[in-house]
């Protein structure tokens, strides 16, 4: 094994903290770009590709066994040009190298290991491999020769089945249905949950266990399109199971990535700045309807940790939060039964073992074995209110016992080794926490949401975005700028849309306008409809994805297609609307093969199928806010809202020309409903519009 820190290759020179962790490996990495392709060509070398991101796990696993190993290391430069890649910073060659890896392997993941020809055609693909051969699992010690003695005696076969893959994954790419979801995929989506469904620790499947927060947004949805309670009670109890678990940090706040068993009690334990914000928007849609003190105490805590441990000095979010520190998994979050005994006298300790569920053996084990580490996770066997009785005075005393033990462990974790922290500001992440937030701020009227949601908006618009280069991906540090995505523009252009509803400003709702346009001309297929996830003339791979699937967030073109419709309504402009049902329509068949699988792209066809509705409030404020309250905190999930008065009328005029002629009647406050294209007659019944919002 070398001493890394012997060497330096070419990514000392990048601003990606996944990459800057690689700059000292004894592999003589080159960042994705035309010098190493020049070199793989003259060399006559095929590319050694690996994609990973800093907060994953595996692949600190890999780079540790092998990337830090000289011997390994000392086999690639010879027989590769290696290039390494920031899934977060390059998610184009991230996208369409793991389709790679899923056609050709049938999973995927990270660490992706693709092995590819100079004109980047891929012919292997995998995800970890260790540095020695392990039962069926390959080593690199034995792989890296074999593709060696491959590539100088087989080249005509690698040419031809690197063809036969990229031919296989432009077919998929061009196939379209031209069927238009409705209803029917709705419910055969509902019924795929309802098989699914964990009855005992709530949730989807077994283990592995994701929070998919966008699946709990669509069956709340749907609880209130259909008036079915059972589906709303599903996604509740999961936010409940999630919150109590230890997934979820118990004393600093924020989800985990994911948990490992299927009770939420042992996460893999990264933290993404995307489920924060998912997760932000489930519980304010849950807590919108049900109104549960553990949900709104649950939005509180998750803005209070993206402020204090992912806020960077520009008033952006960085990315995410290692799973290791100092080597190790979870050990920043994990806790000794010693260790408790140092920090809590034994009335405490007796207290927290029995509300947490801790004991001197632990109760967490590492994923893949069922052996106790000797170790706890803070672990809540109920809510509060079940464990303080009926009483809401025994509520109260709960938290006042919980509290001081808060700050006790708190205070001895800031002694500990924090997890490292990805800095990097992405537009499609921080968005998505700009929606969430705004949305937060919207229905629970909390002014700190609403303004964090502005200061970083405001600045991705000041220096993420010009009229002339769009939007770009990454916040630059080096003057090393990478143009925006799909999902840039998708995500910004939903973040607008929430701000512009709880601030009423029209500024926000002109650039959402302005930056659908932009998303259109740069993304749209106009040949078979959908938006291309890479832009026109960007940098050309083997192929353009169109990308649907709802993984761990939903697709750019799933939020594409409720942002066309929503703005649509707004707009008047009918061809946005088409649009919307043309990216339903062209993913058809892949949805109604699985269609839990895209449930982001099922809240455009809600929208398309329900009692869809534009309430436009005309009046001046003070006197119109009761008004506007009544549509934000309402319980429609399934409508849009513009204010007009005086100040506001002629930028409308210019977005919203259908509200021209909505104006205050005799200076009064005045609601204008429409629904389904009819409008009601315009009230000034404040009762009406509450009624009007508990459909």
């Amino acid at each position: 094994m070398s001493n890394a820190s012997e060497y330096s290759n070419r990514l000392i020179n990048e601003s990606s903290p996944y990459l800057q962790q690689h700059a000292h490996n004894p592999v003589d990495w080159y960042p994705w770009g035309e010098e190493a392709f020049a070199r793989a060509r003259a060399e006559n070398k095929p590319i050694f590709l690996s994609i990973g991101y800093s907060t994953c796990h595996w692949c600190h696993v890999m780079a540790h066994e092998s990337f830090e190993d000289s011997t390994v290391a000392a086999l690639m430069n010879e027989t590769f040009i290696n290039i390494k890649v920031d899934r977060e910073e390059r998610p184009d060659i991230d996208q369409v190298y793991m389709a790679v890896c899923q056609a050709m392997t049938g999973q995927g993941g990270w660490p992706l290991t693709v092995i590819m020809t100079p004109e980047k055609k891929p012919f292997f693909a995998g995800t970890y491999f260790p540095r020695e051969s392990m039962g069926q699992r390959i080593g690199m010690l034995d792989l890296i020769p074999q593709i060696k003695e491959v590539w100088e005696t087989r080249r005509d076969d690698i040419e031809n089945s690197a063809d036969e893959i990229i031919s296989h994954l432009r077919n998929q790419v061009a196939n379209a249905s031209g069927m238009a979801l409705d209803e029917s995929v709705l419910s055969a989506a509902v019924q795929q949950y309802r098989e699914t469904y964990d009855d005992r620790w709530a949730g989807f499947g077994g283990a592995p266990k994701f929070p998919s927060p966008h699946n709990l947004i669509l069956l709340l949805r749907e609880s209130k399109r259909t008036r079915d309670k059972d589906l709303a009670e599903m996604a509740m109890t999961t936010l409940k199971q999630l919150r109590l678990g230890g997934i979820y940090d118990q004393l600093g706040y924020g989800f985990h990535r994911y948990s490992t068993d299927a009770q939420w009690r042992l996460p893999h334990f990264e933290k993404m700045l995307y489920d924060q914000a998912m997760l932000m928007r489930a519980y304010a849609e849950a807590w919108q309807q049900n109104g549960d003190g553990l949900f709104r105490q649950t939005i509180d805590e998750l803005f209070r940790y993206i402020e204090v441990d992912l806020k960077t000095p520009e008033g952006v979010y960085a990315s995410a939060e290692d799973a290791d520190s100092e080597g190790e998994e979870g050990k920043f979050y994990t806790w000794s039964w010693a260790e408790l005994s140092e920090v809590l006298d034994e009335a405490e300790l007796s207290w927290l073992a029995s509300d947490f569920q801790l004991s001197p053996e632990g109760n967490y084990f590492h994923e893949g074995t069922t052996n106790m580490s000797g170790l706890n996770i803070l672990d809540l066997r109920a809510t509060p209110d079940e464990l303080a009785g009926e009483e809401s005075s025994h509520k109260r005393d709960w938290y006042i016992r919980w509290e001081p033990i808060r700050g006790k462990l708190l205070k001895a974790r800031l002694n500990r080794v924090r997890p490292g922290l990805d800095n990097k500001v992405l537009v499609d992440w921080n968005a998505l926490m700009i929606a969430s937030l705004a949305y937060a701020g919207k229905v629970t009227q909390e002014q700190r949401y609403t303004d964090s949601a502005k200061e970083a908006a405001d600045f991705i618009l000041e220096n993420m975005y010009s009229e002339a280069g769009g939007l770009q991906h990454r916040l630059a540090r080096n003057d090393d700028p990478i143009p925006a995505f799909l999902d840039d523009y998708a995500f910004m252009i939903w973040a607008l849309r929430e701000l512009y509803e709880v601030t009423l400003d029209p500024e926000y709702l002109a650039q959402a306008i302005q930056l659908q346009s932009e998303q259109i001309d740069l993304f749209w297929d106009e040949g078979s409809a959908a938006f291309w996830f890479t832009r026109d003339g960007g940098e050309e791979l083997f192929m353009r994805q169109k990308e649907v699937y709802d993984g761990a967030i939903p697709s750019g073109n799933s939020i594409s297609a409720y942002n066309l419709f929503a703005l649509a309504k707004i707009t008047g402009n009918t061809d946005w609307e088409k649009k919307s049902i043309q990216i339903g329509e062209f993913f058809a068949n892949q949805v109604r093969r699985m269609p839990r699988a895209f449930s982001g792209l099922l809240w455009s066809t809600q929208a398309h199928v329900a009692d869809f509705r534009e309430i436009v409030i005309a009046g001046e404020r003070p006197l119109v806010d009761p008004f506007v309250s009544q549509v934000q905190i309402g319980q429609d999930p399934f409508r849009v809202l513009i204010w007009r008065n005086a100040e506001t009328s002629p930028r409308l005029d210019e977005l919203a020309p259908f509200t021209r002629d909505q104006n205050a009647i005799e200076d009064r406050p005045t609601a204008y409903i429409c629904e389904n294209h009819t409008c009601e007659q315009p009230t000034q019944d404040l009762i009406r519009v509450e009624q009007a919002m508990r459909r």
